[in-house]
């Protein structure tokens, strides 16, 4: 398939991979090295630029090198590590551009945009992010045109592509059949507290406003309902509305996966249209039962699959076992299937204190005269530093379910900086 209901960026890697080798031990491997060399030179370009000292170096080599958050993102058969490492080699070429204005890395930083917008649509803010980034350096005014615009053209025919592809198996050209998913899921947390006049809706959506209003009539989900399946209760509960109304109102006369993508599309539609008029008619209700519980979990996000290993299942599926010639759909686990649930569990909270810690300390840098004219370059990293925070904040509560997984790349940032701020403060006492 040349499209799917995620990026196809990632299944392009996996399969270049298994031209060489089909062991998962080999991609595990590759992914780890991947990670680990973006780690290095993000590593070392802070090291080179903001003088970090020794005791500092040493804690944040800790963190990247013998921290197992990065062993089991490799680990993962998932686009994780490779995001994680395209984005941070991203956010590393940002750094490079603020204090070396080259040519160079203005092409460099497009293509890793492109490449991790193939890997997971969440790169769609990036360009935005490097409208501050290059507003915030000493780039020419016709380079830092290029720098806006270059992101964009190869982005663009990429998205005109999937939507061409996306229109050959559903009929509609849509960017992102997930898309509609999502808004529709979002949308759906607030209705046991509204009363939607179906009258009122578009037309098209007004079957799928039933089925709603008898799933909740029937049994309304608890808040433990929802919290056991963050963030995509709605798309991954088999009876949970969006499914059933699939299975009933979907069309499909493909088999296997493109089957599954037509019927996922067919519907996309109808789901976009229905969030949206939901979020745009109530959006009160929606900002209190979804923005702000989204809120509180992204300070405080889900173990998820860093729960317990392999989802806490003790076989794989078969595509994988024949994909990776695997001898069994069985797995040996070391020392048990909830062990990493257990090395993990303070990370969350870990994140909310480097949150919390980050921003005080930026507080203070920021509102200190004597250290901003002290440290004029550093503090334009902390400003570009805090547009990324923001706008991955802003992104992540809105657009996406919040766990840890997801949140790894700014907790390598929130660190890094944390470190950086503490040192050029008490550096100024």
């Amino acid at each position: 398939m040349n499209v799917n209901l995620w990026p196809v960026g990632y299944s392009r890697f996996i399969a270049f991979i298994h031209l060489f080798t089909s062991s998962h031990v080999g991609l595990v491997y590759i992914q780890y090295l991947i990670l680990l060399t973006a780690l290095l030179y993000f590593f070392f370009t802070v090291r080179y630029l903001y003088h970090l000292s020794r005791i500092y170096s040493i804690v944040l080599f800790i963190f990247f090198f013998l921290n197992p958050i990065f062993l089991v993102l490799a680990n993962c058969i998932l686009s994780d590590a490779i995001f994680c490492a395209i984005s941070l080699v991203l956010f590393t070429q940002y750094l490079w551009m603020l204090h070396r204005p080259r040519t160079g890395n203005i092409i460099f930083h497009a293509v890793l945009i492109a490449f991790a917008f193939s890997i997971r649509y969440t790169a769609i803010y990036y360009p935005l992010l490097t409208v501050i980034a290059i507003m915030l350096s000493d780039y020419k005014w016709h380079l830092k045109l290029v720098a806006v615009l270059l992101p964009w053209i190869l982005i663009i025919p990429f998205i005109i592509y999937t939507q061409q592809e996306t229109k050959k198996l559903t009929g509609t050209a849509e960017f992102s059949v997930f898309g509609g998913w999502q808004l529709a899921n979002n949308a759906l947390y607030m209705y046991g507290h509204i009363n939607v006049d179906s009258t009122e809706l578009p037309t098209h959506t007004r079957t799928l406003d039933s089925v709603t209003k008898v799933f909740w009539q029937a049994k309304a989900p608890t808040e433990a309902d929802l919290a056991a399946v963050p963030g995509t209760f709605f798309i991954k509960v088999p009876q949970a509305i969006l499914k059933p109304y699939m299975l009933s109102y979907g069309r499909a006369n493909l088999n296997g996966a493109p089957g599954w993508f037509q019927a996922w599309g067919s519907v996309s539609p109808v789901y976009n249209a229905y969030g949206k008029w939901l979020i745009m008619h109530y959006p009160m209700a929606f900002s209190r039962y979804y923005l702000w519980p989204n809120v509180k979990n992204y300070f405080n996000p889900y173990l998820e699959k860093f729960g317990s290993y392999n989802i806490g299942k003790l076989d794989v599926w078969k595509p994988a076992v024949t994909w990776f010639d695997l001898k069994s759909n069985k797995i040996s686990l070391i020392p048990d299937i909830n062990f990493q649930g257990r090395i993990f569990r303070p990370y969350p909270l870990f994140f909310m204190g480097l949150n919390i810690y980050f921003t005080i300390c930026a507080f203070f840098f920021l509102t200190d005269r004597k250290i901003k004219e002290k440290h004029v370059t550093f503090r334009i990293a902390i400003l570009l530093t805090i547009a990324f925070l923001i706008i991955n904040f802003g992104f992540s509560v809105f657009a996406t379910p919040i766990v840890l997984r997801y949140q790894v790349l700014p907790m390598i940032i929130l660190l890094t900086f944390s470190l950086l701020l503490t040192e050029k403060q008490f550096s100024s006492t």
